[in-house]
């Protein structure tokens, strides 16, 4: 007598059930693997900066939107100006430099010679130093003479030249001038705006 077999087929349902069973396991086993004790804060503040570096170019004692010279120039000729650097009410106490140029109409740039009051040190980047800080309220000279450079010729006669007073200012604290203004006489910076001691 032959013996038969029988099979019995899963079904789809069946198969279902196995297939999210093991799955389920799979989820629980790496939820507890993955699980630690953790915690999230969060808070705000405000902070409220103070005033911005604001300065102004003066000439004369009256603030200059443009600089008034007059006559016929030729090398070597010396302006009398009093040129220099204010800064109005509720603006941040600040260092500053400045530079003057002479640019022709073709655009040729030379360097101009200024006899500056004694609290200026001429760097080696065409700069000028206050030796001291600019602080709200306050003005300070910087040009009393501007000499036309020697170094023009036949050839710039009768061309029109630009003379550009250049101030520049930035915030005295947290050594910005440091920083920023790399080309600045190193013992200027060691008084103005010195780093601060570093511990051993």
């Amino acid at each position: 007598m032959a013996t038969t077999k029988t099979r019995r087929k899963l079904s789809t349902s069946t198969i279902a059930i196995i297939v999210l069973s093991i799955l389920l396991l799979a989820s629980v086993a790496i939820g507890v693997t993955l699980a630690y004790f953790t915690s999230t804060a969060d808070v705000t503040g405000n902070i409220t900066l103070g005033d911005p570096v604001t300065i102004t170019i003066t000439q004369g004692g009256a603030t200059a939107s443009s600089l008034t010279f007059s006559g016929d120039a030729l090398p070597g000729s010396v302006y009398d100006q009093a040129i220099g650097v204010a800064a109005p009410a509720n603006t941040t106490t600040a260092l500053i430099r400045a530079k003057l140029t002479i640019t022709n109409t073709e655009g040729a740039t030379v360097n101009v010679e200024a006899a500056t009051t004694n609290n200026w040190t001429e760097g080696t980047d065409d700069y000028y130093y206050y030796n001291g800080t600019l602080s709200a309220g306050s003005a300070v000279d910087f040009v009393t003479a501007v000499t036309i450079p020697t170094s023009l010729t036949n050839t710039d006669a009768n061309k029109t030249f630009t003379i550009d007073v250049v101030v520049e200012a930035i915030q005295q604290a947290n050594n910005a001038a440091n920083t920023v203004w790399t080309t600045a006489p190193e013992d200027w910076l060691a008084t103005y705006s010195p780093l601060p001691e570093t511990g051993e």
